[in-house]
């Protein structure tokens, strides 16, 4: 009579809401025992104080509100999501993340959820600054307050992407050194310069589809000012529309980061 042979049974990895949560909690606890968080915050809070405090005396205060919030909080937005995914390979823990997580998909959602949020935080308190920047350069924000309100509701999701951005971008990289290279150097030269390029050929259209132009975009469509009401430029669509193109750019980041890591081999 034979041994009796069990075939092997199928670990199917269930996707939990507390357990989603715990991960989200993780991160959080991983992130406020760090400075990078306020590290990053502090800078892009007073240089947003800054450019409305100058910008805003010409009396376009929506318009000074967009351009700070579009200019240097994306970039410490960008720069907080990179970091903070990279900074597990940099300390050796990831793998230790990894076996806490189960399957290496649910901690990277984890990051991005968790990034998402920590980047509308950044939002809210560069807009606040901002509108403090108006009131330090004598200029009342009361008659464009609407506007300034709405261009700072819509930075919420842009940054909030751009966190994200920066943690698949991270993910995808490893490196911290060159992710925020990469972060630094695309958006201060390399598309500021094909920009250019693209205006000199007469194809400003196509500008504005890249990542930092259509996120741009996103948050100056919500300024009312002449060539901003409602669309953006050259562009004629609405700033949802360069949201959602914003969007797609995040989650193909986000989905190459995934596909690096479920490859790679972490010892």
């Amino acid at each position: 009579m034979s041994a009796p042979t069990f075939a092997p049974v199928a670990q199917r990895s269930t996707w939990s809401g507390p357990e989603l949560r715990g991960l989200v909690a993780a991160e959080a606890r991983k992130t406020w025992s760090t400075s990078a968080w306020w590290a990053l915050l502090v800078p892009a809070a007073l240089l947003s104080l800054a450019v409305t405090w100058i910008v805003a005396r010409d009396g376009q205060l929506a318009r000074a509100q967009a351009v700070a919030l579009a200019s240097f909080a994306v970039t410490f937005t960008a720069l907080f999501g990179a970091v903070s995914a990279t900074a597990e390979y940099r300390h050796h823990t990831i793998t230790t993340s990894y076996l806490g997580a189960a399957d290496r998909p649910k901690l990277l959602v984890a990051k991005l959820i968790f990034a998402g949020m920590v980047g509308a935080g950044y939002a809210v308190i560069c807009a606040g600054f901002g509108i403090v920047g108006m009131l330090f350069g004598d200029t009342n924000p009361g008659h464009e307050l609407s506007l300034v309100l709405q261009v700072s509701a819509g930075a919420v999701p842009v940054l909030a992407l751009w966190a994200m951005l920066g943690v698949g971008l991270g993910t995808l990289l490893r490196n911290q050194v060159l992710a925020v290279l990469a972060v630094v150097l695309y958006l201060m030269l390399a598309e500021p310069i094909i920009a250019v390029l693209a205006g000199l050929a007469d194809l400003q259209r196509f500008a504005i589809y890249l990542p930092a132009g259509s996120a741009v975009a996103a948050i100056e469509g919500l300024s009312g000012g002449q060539q901003y009401g409602g669309g953006f430029g050259v562009a004629a669509h609405p700033w949802w529309v360069m949201l959602l193109v914003f969007l797609a750019y995040t989650a193909l980041v986000s989905v190459a980061g995934a596909a690096a890591a479920q490859r790679r081999d972490i010892s």
